[in-house]
């Protein structure tokens, strides 16, 4: 349907013009300035009072959610979401002045490329812009062309003399971070919905998809999202000085065994409808020393991105605290072996057999207050909120400070590890058939699906878990409440920096998929979308998954 070109690609390049950098001042006005192009579009300067800005909750920073309201008849909506912040543009080096201006960046760009591009990468993203089925910039795949596609469904829905159900457009911040955006939607629907007489049968993420290939993973309809954890390991080592290792422990050999067994372990892979979550990878390993002397680090920290597809927190949690003791008892096991040999050889003392702990965060939290009598509330609390005064601290930052100052608390000793959650947990999600509306919508997705790729020549694939962290999870998981109360309890976060009822996204009971663009390299200097999907199938396909919706609500 080429009526879809010009203006999807109208809106993309001037969405990717607005800069809208995670925790930045372009992202704080991002909505404010589409709140103003929309106003001036003649559904909404007919009403007003359907296009809002509301702020974020809890937020440090003065974002807001844009949310765009086409009515029909009847209440059935349909909710097409996505975000509008971006991450960094200082990849784009010498190039940054044009991030945002795909126009001027592509000639640019390809020039770079002749230039200096010397890997297989460089040389496949060469030739797709020079083919000119890409267009590049920092959001164009990622994800301000997704939500171009969803302005242009709701403004063509405006258009029609007769409309059945409604249309809700949400574009919220922060998806790149913490999803304070996301989050915040899941409580402005109740009362949106409650206000606007809304109710909602789905929604439609427009999330983009990546890969090296020619689009057949990407060009999908994922019917759910995958979960994430972040495990965050403290370890506590002994003490010792260098011309004396056997008489402690390195913490930094400590660390390294965990690293190891945790790192790319299949056996922690996470499967569900025939496909195989990626295993765990480290984002950090560091001891916390601060200075140089000869004495070995006595702290370290590790953290892991940990993908799921559906299995529990308490498993999660349990099979880290089972590898992490695995890890430590092997090392200090073939550590002792080494003191043996080593006291042989010189005629010394027998060497100490270390033996490790290994607790959850919920439980060093008794241990500290059990330690430290009366006074342990009033402490942490003053405590947190001192490291809830430091903005520049990051959630696992954060995390790490409160376990170790718990740890003091507790008057323990290593060689020991604490594991907990070092981050926003973000619950996995399936339409998976499980009542009369995901029937429909599963329905509706393979037709229109099998419809458009025989239209267009293309493939257009269901898949079940869209690889990427996204808002999905606050839109249409389904938490259970024990799942809840293992992330609370392990989550240094929880109540002071992290607020958040995951009951809310539960009560919202909304089927949500994604359906978006694909390209290349999101994140990357080469982040590129590809144009001949973007601007005539993706917005067809989301059309027609809509109005099936709400033709038979």
């Amino acid at each position: 349907m080429d009526a879809w070109s010009e203006i999807v690609r109208e809106l993309t390049l001037k969405l990717v013009g607005w800069p809208s950098v995670t925790n930045t001042a372009g992202e704080c006005q991002w909505s404010q300035q589409l709140a103003e192009w929309l106003g001036q579009q003649p559904y909404f300067a007919a009403h007003p009072s359907q296009l809002r800005l509301e702020r974020t909750v809890d937020d440090g920073y003065e974002r807001s959610n844009l949310y765009a309201l086409v009515r029909g008849t009847g209440p059935t909506t349909v909710v097409l979401a996505g975000h509008y912040d971006v991450v960094s543009i200082e990849n784009y080096a010498s190039l940054a002045e044009w991030a945002t201006d795909p126009e001027a960046l592509l000639p640019r760009l390809i020039a770079s490329l002749e230039a200096n591009g010397s890997s297989p990468s460089d040389q496949l993203a060469l030739e797709d812009l020079r083919s000119g089925d890409f267009l590049p910039g920092r959001g164009a795949l990622d994800m301000k062309s997704g939500l171009a596609v969803g302005l242009a469904v709701l403004l063509h829905f405006a258009a029609q003399p007769e409309r059945r159900g409604n249309l809700l457009f949400i574009a919220t911040p922060d998806e790149e971070e913490a999803s304070h955006g996301a989050r915040s939607a899941a409580i402005h629907l109740h009362e949106l919905a409650k206000e606007w007489g809304l109710e909602l049968a789905a929604a439609i993420n427009l999330d983009a998809t990546s890969d090296q290939a020619a689009g057949e993973q990407g060009q999908a309809i994922f019917l759910g999202t995958v979960g994430k954890f972040l495990p965050l390991i403290y370890l506590v080592g002994r003490e010792t000085h260098a011309g004396y290792p056997f008489d402690g422990i390195n913490v930094n050999r400590m660390a390294a065994a965990v690293t190891q067994a945790i790192e790319c372990n299949i056996d922690l892979c996470d499967e569900a409808e025939g496909e195989l979550a990626p295993p765990p990878i480290s984002l950090k390993q560091s001891d916390l020393k601060t200075f140089y002397d000869v004495t070995t680090p006595s702290t370290a920290w590790c953290y892991f991105n940990y993908l799921t597809h559906g299995r529990p927190a308490n498993l999660v949690l349990d099979q880290f605290m089972a590898v992490t003791s695995e890890a430590l008892d092997a090392v200090l096991a073939t550590q002792f072996a080494q003191a043996q040999r080593y006291a042989a050889l010189v005629g010394s003392a027998a060497p100490v057999r270390w033996q490790a702990q290994v607790l959850s965060y919920a439980d060093l939290v008794v241990r500290a207050q059990q330690h430290s009598g009366p006074t342990f509330a009033r402490n942490l609390a003053a405590f947190t909120a001192q490291l809830q005064a430091d903005r520049t601290l990051d959630a696992p930052n954060f995390s790490r400070q409160l376990v170790a100052y718990l740890w003091r608390c507790a008057g323990l000793s290593g060689p020991a590890a604490v594991v907990c959650f070092g981050s926003l947990h973000y619950p996995h999600s399936l339409v998976a058939g499980h009542n009369e509306r995901e029937r429909h919508l599963q329905a509706a997705c393979e037709r229109h699906a099998q419809a458009l790729a025989a239209d267009h020549a293309t493939t257009i694939k269901l898949r079940p878990f869209f690889a990427g962290i996204s808002d999905m999870s606050f839109y249409g998981s389904a938490m259970e409440h024990a799942d809840q109360t293992i992330v609370a309890a392990n989550t240094p976060l929880w109540g002071s920096r992290l607020k958040f009822d995951y009951n809310l996204v539960r009560t919202l009971n909304l089927p949500t998929i994604n359906i978006g663009p694909w390209g290349r390299d999101y994140h990357q200097r080469l982040e590129r979308v590809y144009m001949p999907y973007l601007l005539k199938t993706l917005p067809e396909l989301i059309w027609r998954v809509a109005n099936d919706v709400l033709q038979t609500g």
